[in-house]
């Protein structure tokens, strides 16, 4: 049977028009929703209070969808992937009314917890529909339109948001999701599979979820307390339940994660090993560039936003460029992307006090063209490089550990900054002292990013169809 060479227009003929719909549509609602929240925040404030708890209503948000991501290939694995991602939708849709209908703060944050999990669950079935719908040579496309997805939300939740607040109508913009959800639903409802999990009675995994979300929590807090001390305490708090639930993980017989989902002594752990490096460099990096660029180079607030966006555009432009490489093409930018990355970096790290703000702009690119280059084949790689019995686990993995690797970059950067004694104060030598200690640090990563990119490649020349060791 002849190969058919893959281009954008496969994934949205025959069959797979719909499976596209479904990830795009499942991406795009749970990334709008982390751009619009900020824009309605203070009208949601002025009319029903809970100033107190602002910030706590996208944290919760991000903790509860690291839940649901993880949580969404064991319900994969267990109750079939149209059942999953049913549940995904409805637990939207209530977390949607609940927000829309909350006559008071507490009210609002329960219903972002609940939504989500259900943007968690949801994201999880997405990536398994990469997985179970796609071959190989199909998946970094497919991919790489979620930093395409990240590029239009980051443009469209915003305005959205702003045109509900601007028109005294918050609510509204969670009421009208509500219509999109019961359209991805009769689509899910159609296409995935009835009932593909296992009838054995595995009990639900109530424990490891509660310790990965009070990790993430842990992190998250993190960023909320001024001393040094209690901010490594709720740091190192965090990665040791995310250590024991790994472990516990480990035993179950159904998991959330693959087998030894960190270890760079199989290839699917050293692939979730970049994920995560690759989301902890983001993080890291991006918390603190608008006060750098603001403080240290005196540029307006509204150009420092679009200075930000400097990275998502690199990457999503250059994850486009390298959507269609195939063969020895994928290996050279897997290994290519990495060391832009660290050139990039480098050059933030020389640059982002002293340097010039055009040059500084460059390095900043330079790390997000890098990212773009290699990320969605490191991505359809793990994918490819999963146990068979493993797949939905595997999947789902991927958006978990991206979420655990921003919370824990974002996290390590205001830990440094603090210890560098930014705390005490925003002027241009605390500012600069901290930027120092901060761009210094996020060097680190990126060479272990490369160090693994070569781990990775020497996996797949050893098994070049990409099964991952049994252990």
């Amino acid at each position: 049977m002849a190969v058919v060479p893959s281009s954008w227009s496969t994934l949205v003929r025959g069959r797979h028009l719909v499976h596209t719909s479904i990830f795009t549509l499942s991406i795009g609602i749970h990334v709008v929703d982390s751009f619009m929240i900020a824009t309605i925040l203070p009208s949601v404030v002025s009319e029903i209070g809970g100033a107190a708890f602002y910030t706590w209503a996208p944290m919760l948000y991000t903790v509860s969808a690291t839940v649901g991501t993880a949580c969404g290939g064991f319900l994969a694995v267990t109750r079939g992937m149209r059942r999953a991602a049913l549940a995904g939708l409805l637990l939207l849709a209530l977390g949607n009314a609940g927000a829309a209908a909350a006559g008071n703060m507490a009210a609002f944050l329960a219903a972002r917890v609940v939504q989500g999990l259900g943007g968690g669950v949801l994201v999880a079935q997405a990536y398994g529909v990469v997985s179970a719908f796609y071959p190989p040579m199909f998946r970094p496309r497919l991919l790489t339109t979620i930093s395409i997805a990240h590029g239009v939300a980051a443009l469209l939740g915003p305005i959205a948001g702003g045109a509900f607040a601007t028109i005294g109508w918050w609510r509204g913009i969670f009421w009208i999701q509500i219509p999109l959800l019961m359209l991805l639903a009769g689509l899910v409802g159609r296409s995935l599979p009835s009932r593909e999990g296992t009838r054995e009675p595995y009990p639900f995994p109530l424990a490891r979820l509660l310790l990965l979300g009070a990790a993430v929590l842990s992190v998250a807090v993190s960023g909320r307390v001024s001393a040094v001390t209690l901010r490594l305490l709720a740091v190192g708090v965090a990665v040791l339940l995310v250590m024991v639930t790994l472990r516990l993980d480990a035993r179950a017989q159904a998991r959330l994660f693959p087998s030894r989902p960190l270890s760079v002594t199989h290839a699917v752990g050293t692939a979730l090993w970049l994920t995560l490096l690759f989301n902890l460099t983001t993080g890291h990096t991006g918390v603190f560039m608008p006060l750098a660029v603001q403080v240290l180079h005196g540029i307006s607030p509204l150009f420092a936003g679009y200075f930000q966006s400097v990275l998502a555009v690199s990457w999503t432009t250059f994850a486009v460029v390298s959507a269609g490489f195939e063969g020895s093409a994928v290996r050279r930018v897997i290994l290519v992307g990495p060391l832009l990355i660290t050139a990039g970096m480098i050059g933030q790290a020389l640059l982002v006090v002293h340097g010039s703000l055009p040059l500084l702009a460059c390095s900043v690119a330079m790390t997000g063209a890098g990212m773009g280059l290699c990320f969605a084949h490191i991505s359809s790689w793990t994918l490819a490089m999963a146990r068979p019995d493993e797949t939905s686990v595997t999947a789902s993995s991927i958006p978990t550990l991206q979420s655990l690797g921003r919370a824990f970059g974002a996290a390590t950067a205001g830990l440094i900054a603090n210890a560098a004694g930014l705390g005490a104060g925003m002027s241009t030598e605390a500012v600069a002292r901290a930027m120092t200690f901060v761009y210094g640090a996020a060097v680190i990563a990126p060479i272990a990013i490369v160090l693994l990119s070569l781990r990775l490649l020497r996996f797949h020349r050893l098994s070049p169809t990409g099964p991952a060791p049994r252990s």
